[in-house]
């Protein structure tokens, strides 16, 4: 008899711990390096520790998991008895975790799957939790599959932060960018598209930016027909805490919803100040909620 389907994401993917533990996914660490010194994320760092080091100047910078990590998590999961893996990750061109991933593929005797769920956050979370849902179901490998990359098309990855300057250092933007806003006192708001981070908003205030960030939220969960959210900050939490009390109050109608810090390797690009909503159609995993 083959065994069930086992779906793995990154920790990229800021799936809060115990939701990660309930829907069975297998979450393999990317790194945040602290001037010449690595930890993992969601292991031996967070991002308050984050926050701290470039708030005092540290050199800070984030690496992909080596085939190494993958190939050791694939092979627990396939001694443990699985029959299949789906691995849901960070989108290809923010970073080399799909290859990585691929590269270990051929590590184990079971298959692998690797989806590049071309978005981040969040919207990878709910991608690889839509797939562990239909996986925890009984769902074969190519259904599981098919579900992850049906609800990574839908997301909408909305975020602002306070300056373009650390993505600017992560490679993330252009200086040419960075160096416009910076001149002309904007906030930007930005969104992931064609799985890049592309500015597509620029507003005078930062209480402008999170509004706009909002706005686009509210659009895209009118559009959705079994809508999953998630809100993400990092630094001074109020803001978004506001934000998740209104999605709330006037969406009761949300397959899920969650609200969680921004992760240790993302912190690293979007700095202090950041607000992030993500929003799926999760309709494909299940008519209506996945929890």
């Amino acid at each position: 008899m083959t065994g069930p389907t086992v779906v793995v994401t990154d920790s990229a993917a800021s799936v809060p711990t115990a939701l990660a533990r309930e829907f069975g996914l297998v979450v393999v660490p990317l790194s945040v390096i602290v001037d010449d010194e690595a930890f993992e994320e969601g292991v031996s760092i967070t991002s308050d520790q984050v926050l701290a080091a470039l708030t005092v100047g540290s050199t800070v910078t984030t690496s992909q998991p080596a085939p190494q990590a993958f190939s050791e998590a694939f092979r627990g999961i396939a001694d443990g008895g699985a029959g299949a893996i789906v691995a849901v990750l960070i989108g290809g061109k923010l970073s080399g975790t799909v290859d990585a991933a691929r590269a270990a593929a051929s590590t184990v005797d079971i298959p692998v799957t690797v989806v590049d769920s071309r978005t981040v956050a969040m919207g990878t979370g709910f991608a690889a939790l839509a797939a562990a849902k239909v996986a925890r179901d009984g769902a074969p490998a190519g259904r599981v599959g098919e579900i992850a990359r049906v609800v990574a098309a839908s997301v909408t990855c909305v975020f602002t932060v306070d300056t373009l300057e650390y993505l600017r250092r992560g490679g993330r933007i252009s200086s040419a960018a960075a160096a416009m806003g910076r001149v002309l006192s904007v906030r930007p708001v930005l969104e992931i598209v064609d799985g890049e981070a592309s500015v597509t908003h620029k507003v005078r205030s930062t209480a402008r930016a999170r509004d706009t960030v909002l706005d686009r939220a509210e659009e895209a969960i009118a559009a959705a027909t079994a809508p999953a959210v998630a809100v993400m900050t990092l630094g001074d939490g109020t803001f978004g805490d506001d934000a998740a009390r209104s999605f709330r109050l006037h969406h009761d109608h949300l397959a899920m919803q969650v609200d969680t810090t921004i992760s240790s390797v993302l912190a690293v690009h979007a700095g202090p100040g950041a607000l992030a909503v993500v929003v799926a159609d999760v309709a494909a995993s299940s008519p209506g909620r996945i929890d």
